[in-house]
């Protein structure tokens, strides 16, 4: 079965796909990055993802960077994805979940048509013990991403992430947990939602950014 039949569910649930609410700066009390936060809704009795993402201050435009993501899931998720090019295909894909221990399993992906993607070694996440926690309704994890910002598109160009100004990012929900869900490479069910917005980069740039990454990763 093609991914692709779920997305009338998905126009069902989100209507237009938009954003719950507009993108907020954030300053994080625990890991001090300043991010700028988004709520995405995959219900819509008001439950949803959070997607925060914060830069250096000093990136270039047509340049590769390094970025942190950060995200809060309710524990009834069974998988969250995360498109970086805001398509589900051709470029890099986040898809997130919690472990048997409560721990958050982070799984780069890829996947060049509408099919169950594959492990992708084009980016790397580093998972920061710092600002990834669990309670009794959420799961949240922060991690530094090195090739995220940019990838060679199907058509052989190289596409890069805007830091001074919006960037099209998509979202995928499952309720159903991954086969293997302390592996990353596990196999996925279908999600059941998508959706896209404009997220904004300009407002998510941290003056000491590579200070910061360095403790927290230390």
């Amino acid at each position: 079965m093609l991914w692709t039949t779920w997305l009338g569910l998905a126009a069902a649930i989100l209507g237009t796909g938009k954003s719950a609410a507009a993108d907020t700066v954030y300053r994080d009390p625990d890991t001090g990055l300043v991010f700028t936060s988004n709520f995405e809704l995959y219900k819509s009795d008001g439950h949803g993802i959070t997607v925060r993402i914060a830069i250096p201050d000093n990136v270039q435009s047509y340049t590769a960077f390094d970025a942190v993501i950060q995200m809060v899931i309710p524990n009834e998720v069974g998988w969250a994805g995360l498109a970086w090019g805001g398509s589900m295909t051709n470029n890099p894909l986040l898809v997130a979940w919690r472990g048997t221990s409560n721990n958050a399993v982070l799984s780069p992906r890829w996947a060049s048509s509408h099919v169950q993607p594959q492990p992708y070694s084009g980016a790397q996440y580093t998972l920061f013990k710092t600002g990834t926690k669990t309670n009794a309704t959420h799961t949240q994890f922060t991690a530094l991403c090195k090739g995220c910002t940019s990838w060679t598109a199907s058509d052989g160009s190289t596409r890069y992430l805007s830091p001074r100004g919006g960037n099209r990012l998509a979202f995928a929900y499952s309720p159903t947990r991954p086969a293997s869900p302390n592996s990353p490479t596990s196999s996925l069910s279908i999600h059941e939602v998508v959706g896209y917005w404009q997220h904004d980069f300009s407002q998510a740039a941290n003056a000491n950014f590579e200070a910061t990454v360095s403790k927290l990763v230390s």
